[in-house]
C-alpha cells in the first residue's frame, strides 16, 4: 500500500489505499448478505500497487480459505510451465505420457484437450463419491478405465472435480513430482503466492472451515434440474472438505487453500508477464455441457468472460485479472452461497479503479 491508509467500516480489518474506501464499505455490505457467521477476504492490485487487502467476519487476511475451482488455472499453469521447458506439448498425444488412459488410446486425445475441459472425462469415476478424490491412485485408475463422454476436442464441459487429477497425472508423468509439490516449488514459491494444494504442517493451523454446506445445499448441486452439474458433483458428506485429510490431500481441481491476496497475486503475475505463456489465452470455446452456457476456456483451464480472465469457485469464490484496467483481484468467502458477494464488491472496486 502507498499513501495514508483509508478508513475502514466496523468489522472490516486490513488496508485500503486512499480512494478505495468504498470497497471496504461494499465488503461490509457483502458480509451482511451471509446467513452464517463466516468471513470474507478481498484483495486487489491496480496499476502495479496493492490497493485493497481486507478481511471481514470470522477470518483474518492470513487465513487460508478453501478455493474450490478458483485454483484450477494454477493447476493448468503447472502443465504450461512444463511445456515451456519442452517436457510436454500442447498438441502432444496424451498416450505418449499416459498410455494407460483409455480415452487417449487412439491418439486423438491431446494435452490441450485435457487443459481446456475438452477431454470428455468430467465425471468422477465410480463409485462417484467425494471421498474417492482423497485417493489419488484410485481416482486415476478410475479415469484410466473410463469411457469418455464425448470424443476428445468435440465439445467442452467443465471437468469440475476431475481436472486436477488429469492435469496432475500429466505433471507427475512428465516431471516426477506431484502437482502440489510442483506448484509449491515452481510457481507459488518463486512468485510469492500464498496458495497451496496439499497443506503442510506449517500452514495447517491457518486453514478455516467452510460453512453453509448443508446436505440440502450439496444435493441441490446434484439435482437433475441443475443440468450437467448433476453428473459431475459427487455424492458424499460435503463436510469432508473441512477435515485435515482433505486439506492435506492433493485434489487440484478444487481443494486449493489460499488467501485472497495469494490468488490475486497469481493474476497480477499474469499482468506482469511472469506466468507461463497460455495461462490467459483462449484454448477452446463452445456451449459447455456442464455449465450449460457458452464458455471460452483458457489453455490453463480458466475462463475468459468479457474483460476478465479468471475462475470462479463453488460457493462464491472469484479471482481474475482485468488486463484492460491493469487490475487483478480476488474475493474468497467461508460461507458457501451464490455470487452475490462478488456482485456487491466488484462494482465498487471497478468504480474506484476508474476514478484513480
Amino acid at each position: 500500500m502507498t499513501g495514508r491508509p483509508g478508513r475502514l467500516p466496523a468489522g472490516v480489518v486490513g488496508e485500503v489505499r486512499p480512494g478505495f474506501e468504498p470497497v471496504a464499505v461494499a465488503l461490509a455490505a457483502a458480509l451482511d448478505l451471509q446467513t452464517g457467521s463466516g468471513g470474507i477476504q478481498v484483495a486487489a492490485r491496480h496499476r502495479g500497487d496493492w490497493v485493497v487487502d481486507l478481511a471481514a467476519g470470522s477470518v483474518e487476511r492470513w487465513s487460508l480459505i478453501h478455493t474450490w475451482s478458483a485454483v484450477k488455472p494454477l493447476a493448468g499453469a503447472c502443465v504450461l510451465a512444463l511445456g515451456a521447458r519442452g517436457a510436454v506439448g500442447l498438441d502432444q498425444p496424451v498416450r505418449e505420457l499416459w498410455p494407460e488412459l483409455r480415452a487417449g488410446a487412439d491418439g486423438r486425445l491431446l494435452v490441450r484437450h485435457v487443459l481446456t475441459h475438452a477431454a470428455g472425462l468430467s465425471a468422477v469415476p465410480p463409485p462417484g463419491t467425494l471421498d474417492l478424490l482423497l485417493d489419488w491412485e484410485a481416482t486415476v485408475a478410475g479415469l484410466e478405465a473410463a469411457q469418455p463422454e464425448w470424443a476428445p476436442g468435440e465439445a467442452v464441459g467443465e471437468h469440475a472435480m476431475t481436472y486436477g487429477h488429469l492435469v496432475g497425472e500429466l505433471v507427475r508423468r512428465a516431471d516426477g513430482r506431484t502437482l502440489g509439490r510442483f506448484l509449491a516449488e515452481e510457481l507459488s514459491g518463486p512468485l510469492g503466492l500464498d496458495v497451496h494444494v496439499g497443506v503442510t504442517d506449517a500452514d495447517l493451523s491457518r486453514c478455516v472451515d467452510l460453512g453453509g454446506m448443508t446436505q440440502a445445499w450439496w444435493d441441490d448441486r446434484r439435482d437433475p434440474a441443475a443440468g450437467g452439474w448433476a453428473g459431475v458433483v459427487p455424492t458424499g458428506d460435503p463436510e469432508l472438505v473441512n477435515t485435515e485429510a482433505w486439506r492435506r490431500a492433493e485434489i487440484p481441481a478444487v481443494n486449493g487453500q489460499a488467501t485472497a491476496r495469494g490468488l490475486a497475486s497469481f493474476w497480477a503475475a499474469l499482468l506482469d508477464d511472469r506466468l507461463p505463456a497460455g495461462v490467459g489465452r483462449p484454448g477452446a470455446s463452445g456451449v459447455d455441457r456442464v455449465i450449460g452456457q457458452p464458455v471460452t476456456w483458457t489453455l490453463a483451464g480458466g475462463q475468459i468472460d468479457g474483460a476478465d480472465v479468471g475462475m470462479g469457485g463453488l460457493g462464491g469464490q472469484w479471482a481474475c485479472a482485468r488486463p484492460a484496467d491493469d487490475l487483478a483481484w480476488c474475493l474468497l468467502t467461508t460461507e458457501c452461497g451464490e455470487f452475490d458477494r462478488v456482485d456487491t464488491v466488484e462494482p465498487a472496486l471497478l468504480a474506484c479503479c476508474a476514478a484513480a
